[in-house]
């Protein structure tokens, strides 16, 4: 047994007995002294909500509530438990009762030795009735059948009561299952005992009544040369990402020559992996037609990706663009023009495990619910998959890196004004909030460790295709023959070509349409973006995306000759230099196209496939109804992607995600920006009580003394958004910044909760003269800082650049800037997380700062005063180290000091973070570097 990761029965047991009696016992008495008697709210009292009285009655009823109905779940949970049947009753908290009841009778009743008079005949049987490996694989169905049990493989959070519950259908069997595996050992050397704690990836033998859902045949795999978790996991599970169950589950289980795994980093060959459970795993035998992945892959031994990362991206055309310039497109003969028959095809089913999270269901359409955690559901319309907006996420940090890598130095008489950003549309903001919440305890990385981190090299394999049963459907991409008809298909198409566009940096993957298609899915301005879509190749008409598919067939044909390869993953193993990208052609084909049909059908070996509009004869071909589900299917593909919900883009979402990705590979943005200072008043003699930090690290001070809101976190979000905004906010607006996902009148509780927390907070740390202060008051619907009582460091910031833009002489404006440099102490609230802040505050007042600290350094050097100039390039350097020209005026200035290894060192850095983003150095900044390398 476990319980929350105590691993021993006796401490399992003392722990569930505690925590038993601390809520039967506990809580009343907690409540019985403090808050006994309870004052009750008066009718008018009531009718402001608000009121703590309120609040507090309603606290102590809930909890008064819940208290009854766990002590009642308790009792019959003891009554089950005596009785050796579960109870029929279900009630609140139940789950809970009979969790702790389990966990202490299983350690405590079940026998330290099992007599042998107690093990049923099926365990004795069990023990003499061991199946080879080599009969095992033979004939899997059958020796299975012959066995008197059922193998289990122990998942992480597993218990015998939960192992009994969910595969014998009843709790109390656990004696069973201990009775069945007493004195055998298991997969880490040691005996199942009495009372054994549960080790993830251990085999456990179940009743043959047992459910075989999943867990019958455990799935394993033997360790090739060359592979690595992230491989295993990317082949067998659809993520790479996913290695880590791989680990939890084979971590410390013995191998082949007596090793065992213990770094994720370190597989010797041969050795054979658990494999974690899926939740499509138990599907019925498909036809002959069908091939699995493993069988796919069986022959290929893939690279180390630490070793495929030491090596440079090609910038040349290999063998392949020679192969064709040199013989031309080559004539097929008859019998090669003859495409495979449908039953030697191969179709891979590349479902993705189901998650175990049960999120509310997002409603597409009236016949379409999602509760994956794995999909996106847009405002305005669309459905896209996680990982897509983990694309935009980074398309985004590219676009903000190479904004903030443009702008050039100010003048030194020109006005630095906090501008407004360029709005998001309602999608790309969704798909970057989604991103932001797919792993809420995750650091959060800043853009440059976010664009690093997204560069692979690999081309994709598969195509997310849509979602069945919460379960996520991907495709494979080499040979894919998959025609889309009906009202939604145009909108799967989008999605299809975008998803797609989001890995095709590094020659990973090319996308091919005619032009006419294009804009016709993607709007008119499409060919000013292409320049900066370099995977994207617009063709003038379907003849010609066709023929650049059959160049593309007959030189990857030819190499697959002259490398001896069997398909494009053998060549992409012994070629890793030539670009191979995934290719995918798109386009309308509404009477569908006998050639292409016939070049596709010759495509499955070499990494090339189609997503057409229209129907095919030899391909699949869906039927969409609006809700973007497939209604009818028929082909190789109609028995997986039958009844499925395909991702899908409206027209406006589709451009702006597009515009997106153009950005992110340095398109330059044409956006007007307007100025949006602040509107606060000029700073006052007397000094304030409270004084808020939002420049740097937060922090409040009270008197003197810090206060600490890190436990109150949306008390610090409320008082955070109300500094960025001095003239007030309607409570409205405040919920839906803090609470978006909530209703209004459960969102308004909250925010009531938090300005108590905030008030309660500041008074306590305040004299006794200011604590009758409300800190935040009220005018309306309306809340604000009381700024008598409260002083914001971003406030003065915004007062010092008001000055610097009215000083009359370079002596006023040197003052109000130093006065703003002094306040630069970071970026905007450095540690928090907040959706809202970082695309609509942190970074436009990261660039004002940047560009004051860059007038004021450049004030010092006319003024003579070199070395606080190149103190404040540093300040602005270490504020944002992307922005070249502030980079470029510290290194400029370090060679005209004398100081040219400290130069070189810091120009080093800076094309090291530039080649990173895939840029080279701007004119201006070249011309310095040059300067460095002249010969004096």
């Amino acid at each position: 047994m476990t319980m929350y990761g105590l691993r021993h029965p006796l401490l399992a047991r003392t722990a569930a007995g505690a925590a038993l009696i601390a809520l039967v016992a506990g809580i009343p008495v907690i409540l019985l002294i403090f808050f006994w008697p309870i004052d009750l709210p008066t009718i008018d009292d009531l009718a402001t909500p608000g009121e703590p009285i309120v609040i507090k009655t309603l606290l102590l009823a809930t909890v008064w509530t819940c208290w009854a109905l766990f002590a009642l779940a308790v009792a019959v949970e003891l009554v089950g438990a005596v009785r050796a049947r579960r109870s029929q009753v279900r009630l609140p908290f139940q789950r809970l009762a009979a969790y702790l009841i389990a966990t202490i009778t299983v350690a405590a009743t079940a026998p330290i030795a099992a007599p042998r008079a107690l093990i049923p005949a099926a365990a004795m049987a069990a023990t003499f009735q061991e199946v080879p490996d080599h009969a095992a694989s033979a004939e899997p169905d059958k020796v299975e059948a012959s066995k008197p049990y059922v193998s289990y493989v122990v998942q992480q959070r597993d218990t015998l009561w939960t192992i009994a519950e969910k595969q014998l259908g009843d709790p109390m069997r656990y004696q069973d299952i201990i009775a069945l595996n007493q004195g055998r050992t298991m997969n880490d050397g040691r005996p199942f005992t009495r009372g054994e704690w549960l080790q993830p990836g251990c085999i456990l033998h179940l009743p043959a009544d047992a459910k075989q859902s999943g867990h019958a045949r455990p799935r394993t795999h033997t360790v090739a040369p060359g592979e690595t978790l992230w491989g295993i996991s990317k082949q067998h599970l659809g993520e790479g990402a996913q290695y880590k169950k791989i680990f939890k589950l084979n971590k410390g289980l013995p191998q082949p020559g007596g090793t065992r795994l213990s770094d994720p980093d370190v597989l010797e060959p041969g050795w054979r992996l658990i494999l974690p459970k899926r939740g499509n795993d138990t599907q019925k035998a498909k036809p002959v037609h069908r091939r699995t992945l493993s069988q796919h892959t069986a022959e290929v031994t893939r690279r180390s990706p630490s070793s495929r990362l030491a090596e440079e991206p090609p910038h040349r055309r290999g063998p392949a663009s020679r192969l064709i310039s040199e013989t031309g497109p080559r004539q097929w003969s008859h019998s090669e023009m003859v495409p495979p028959h449908p039953s030697t095809g191969s179709v891979v089913d590349f479902r993705a495990p189901r998650p175990s999270a049960e999120p509310a269901p997002r409603i597409l359409g009236p016949d379409v619910e999602v509760t994956s955690s794995e999909v996106v559901v847009l405002p305005q319309g669309g459905m896209m998959a996680l990982s897509f907006a983990a694309g935009i996420a980074v398309a985004l940090a590219a676009t903000r890196l190479h904004r903030r890598r443009r702008l050039s130095a100010p003048a030194i008489d020109e006005p630095i004004s906090v501008l407004a950003p360029e709005p998001q549309h309602p999608a790309v903001r969704a798909l970057e909030h989604a991103h932001r919440s797919s792993d809420p305890e995750a650091a959060s990385p800043d853009d440059l460790e976010l664009v690093s981190s997204a560069f692979e090299i690999d081309p994709p394999l598969t195509l997310k295709a849509g979602i069945l049963n919460d379960a996520p459907v991907h495709l494979p991409l080499s040979g894919l023959h998959l025609a889309l008809t009906g009202p939604g298909a145009d909108d799967c198409i989008r999605a299809i070509v975008l998803d797609l566009l989001t890995q095709a940096d590094a020659y990973r993957a090319t996308v091919i349409i005619p032009a006419q298609d294009a804009e016709r899915w993607f709007g008119d301005n499409l060919t000013t973006l292409v320049a900066h879509l370099p995977e994207l190749c617009l063709t003038a008409t379907l003849d010609e995306a066709v023929n650049h598919l059959e160049e593309q067939l007959v030189a990857r044909r030819g190499l697959l000759q002259d490398y001896e390869a069997d398909d494009i993953h053998q060549l992409r193993q012994a070629e890793p230099g030539e670009p191979l990208p995934a290719l995918l052609l798109t386009a309308s084909c509404p009477d569908g196209h006998s050639y292409l049909e016939t070049l596709l059908g010759m495509s499955a070996r070499l990494g090339l496939g189609a997503v057409l509009a229209g129907r095919t004869t030899s391909g699949t071909t869906c039927e969409l109804d609006q809700n973007h589900r497939v209604t009818e299917a028929t082909g190789p593909l109609a028995a997986e992607l039958l009844g499925t919900a395909l991702f899908h883009l409206p027209p406006d979402a589709a451009s702006s995600v597009l515009h997106t990705l153009a950005t992110g590979n340095g398109m330059p943005v044409d956006h007007r920006e307007q100025p949006v200072d602040l509107p606060v008043s000029p700073s006052s003699a007397t000094p304030r009580p409270v004084q808020f930090t939002l420049l740097g690290e937060p922090a409040i001070d009270v008197c003197g003394k810090p206060v600490d809101l890190s436990r109150r976190t949306k008390a610090l979000e409320l008082f955070f958004l109300l500094a960025l905004h001095p003239r007030g906010l309607d409570r409205e607006v405040i919920c839906e910044h803090l609470w978006p996902d909530l209703e209004e009148t459960l969102a308004g509780y909250r925010f009531h909760a938090a300005l108590k927390d905030l008030r309660t907070a500041l008074r306590d740390a305040s004299t006794p003269d200011d604590k009758k202060a409300h800190f935040i008051e009220r005018s309306g619907r309306t809340y604000r800082i009381e700024a008598e009582h409260i002083d914001v460091d971003l406030w003065a910031f915004h007062q010092a650049l008001a000055a610097a833009r009215t000083a009359t002489n370079q002596q006023e404006k040197l003052t109000a800037l130093e006065t703003a440099a002094a306040l630069c102490q970071g970026q905007l609230g450095q540690s928090l997380r907040y959706d809202w802040l970082d695309q609509d505050h942190r970074w436009p007042l990261t660039i004002a700062s940047i560009k004051a600290l860059l007038q004021l350094g450049a004030l010092h050097e006319q003024a003579g005063h070199n070395e606080r100039a190149l103190e404040v390039y540093d300040q602005a350097c270490a504020l944002d180290p992307d922005m070249e020209s502030a980079a470029r005026s510290a290194i400029r200035l370090m060679a005209t000091l004398g100081r040219t290894d400290e130069a070189r060192q810091r120009a080093r850095h800076l094309k090291a973070r530039l080649n990173t983003l895939g840029v080279s150095p701007s004119l201006e900044t070249q011309a310095v570097l040059q300067q460095l390398t002249a010969p004096r």
